[in-house]
């Protein structure tokens, strides 16, 4: 897996986790050597190299235009129009115009989950090589244990992104690094089977090893066993598994993390409720804002230039008293009429928080979204009432009242109220681009936005299911300096 922008990033971040100084790759990595033992010598070196994977695993990263997933899902999708301070931001994505290079979603996603893995596998690499004292076993293995979590997570992103065919064992998928590697290296992509087995083997060695009494493990900004099994239950979805012993694992997850009232679901988005937040992205002063991804300074009426598309806020606003309406539309927002190219409509999901008008947490995984994928498994299984009822489960909660039970006559039926469900639940936190691609493929639904939204744009409006662009392609950056790789059809 060799690119020059890969891994001048991925060297780049090893002078700053292992504190050197040098002017070349070269000079820091020679074939099969490297020097992380200089630096990390004991649990608490151990500790400030995990905080480092930590810091690198960016989903809320860009900012004026471009993106990673969280920006990308949201303008390549219909949850945004062009907003009233825009001068040309997300114009190209907007238009389905899916790049390989520069600013792209390809080069944001493939160099950033490749660099986590990176400093995942320098401390990996290190750990193995440390005498651990057996007072501070419990702790080593329990960063271990954080490590394996977030690169399998990591490689999850990009399975989820870069290939085609979740379900076709022999298909193309990505490189999976569980080692580092050299200057030298070039590399084919691994299968779906190998890249899920991978991932799995990962999430089952660092169940193994996280400690739930560690102080961390009560704390949603750090992995603990919970995470693990809701990441399981996500990779299960994908790979069409929805037996007893994931429903199960669901169940579990959802009687841990029960999902939010009125009052709580507002303040997590605002950092001041951890209600149904299994695991979170903490954000302080100095780090990424995401706000940036909407506004320039903050939100502010003069200030957006994306704002929620009108079809959106007309979903959103479908059912009085929906707590996702209030907390995805600001309260600044000025609706004059439905569908009117004036309206307003500002997001208001990130409004900042203590740390700064900009900066929220990064919720990476919350119980609602372990409901809908349990909603979606029991429609799989034929238990229509069932799926009905945690669709019920979630608008209730949202709503505050007791809400209608669903009628689903078929799997068709569930399927097209779920996709629906979760567009209002997940709007604005990376989900949209990946529903289309999984549901959307399967239903005959691609993105289809009101003239009024697209014409801000002066955009199309329609990019049909299973276009070629749902899955994405190899970065040109890697492309150019690894002459092994295929690139997925159409780029």
């Amino acid at each position: 897996m060799k690119t020059y922008k890969f891994f001048t990033t991925i060297f780049s971040s090893m002078v700053l986790l292992l504190a050197m100084s040098c002017s070349d790759a070269t000079d820091i990595v020679q074939d099969g050597e490297l020097n992380e033992a200089a630096a990390i010598k004991d649990v608490v070196d151990l500790q400030s190299a995990l905080n480092s994977v930590y810091s690198s695993y960016g989903p809320d990263f860009g900012g004026n235009g471009s993106g990673d997933v969280i920006y990308f899902n949201a303008i390549f999708t219909d949850n945004l129009k062009s907003g009233v301070a825009n001068n040309g931001q997300g114009s190209q994505a907007y238009g389905f115009l899916v790049d390989i290079s520069g600013n792209s979603i390809s080069e944001f996603l493939w160099p950033n989950r490749y660099l986590t893995i990176f400093r995942a596998n320098i401390a990996l690499n290190a750990l193995n090589n440390l005498t651990i004292e057996s007072t501070d076993l419990d702790e080593a293995n329990h960063i271990k244990g954080q490590l394996l979590a977030l690169r399998a997570l990591a490689h999850f992103d990009l399975f989820q992104y870069f290939t085609s065919d979740y379900q076709n064992d022999a298909a193309l998928s990505i490189i999976n690094v569980d080692f580092i590697p050299t200057i030298a290296d070039q590399f084919e992509r691994n299968t779906v089977a190998e890249t899920l087995a991978f991932i799995k083997a990962d999430l089952n060695e660092a169940a193994t090893l996280l400690d739930p009494n560690n102080s961390t493990s009560a704390n949603p900004i750090f992995i603990n066993n919970d995470f693990i099994d809701a990441l399981k239950v996500n990779i299960a979805l994908l790979e069409g598994d929805n037996s007893s012993t994931i429903m199960n694992l669901a169940e579990s997850l959802l009687a841990k993390y029960p999902l939010a009232n009125q009052t709580e679901y507002f303040n997590i988005f605002s950092d001041d409720s951890n209600a149904e937040v299994i695991f979170k992205l903490s954000r302080v002063n100095g780090t990424n804002g995401i706000g940036d991804l909407f506004y320039f300074n903050q939100v502010d009426p003069d200030d957006a230039y994306l704002e929620a598309s009108n079809e959106l806020y007309n979903e959103l606003s479908e059912v009085p008293n929906d707590i996702r309406f209030f907390t995805n539309i600001d309260s600044q927002s000025n609706f004059i009429a439905t569908n009117d190219p004036d309206n307003l409509l500002l997001i208001g999901k990130y409004p900042g928080s203590g740390d700064g008008l900009q900066i929220n947490d990064i919720k990476v995984m919350r119980s609602a979204e372990i409901l809908l994928i349990k909603a979606e498994m029991e429609a799989r299984n034929n238990m229509l009432v069932e799926a009905a009822t945690s669709i019920q489960d979630l608008r209730t909660a949202r709503v505050g009242t007791p809400q209608p039970l669903p009628v689903y006559t078929n799997l068709n039926d569930a399927l097209v109220d779920i996709l629906k469900e979760r567009r209002k639940e997940l709007c604005f936190e990376g989900q949209r681009f990946l529903d289309l691609k999984r549901l959307g493929g399967e239903l005959n639904i691609g993105v289809d936005r009101l003239s009024v939204d697209c014409e801000s744009f002066e955009a199309p409006c329609n990019l049909e299911a299973n276009n070629f662009r749902f899955t994405l392609g190899i970065p040109q950056s890697e492309l150019n300096g690894n002459r092994v790789i295929t690139q997925n059809s159409g780029y």
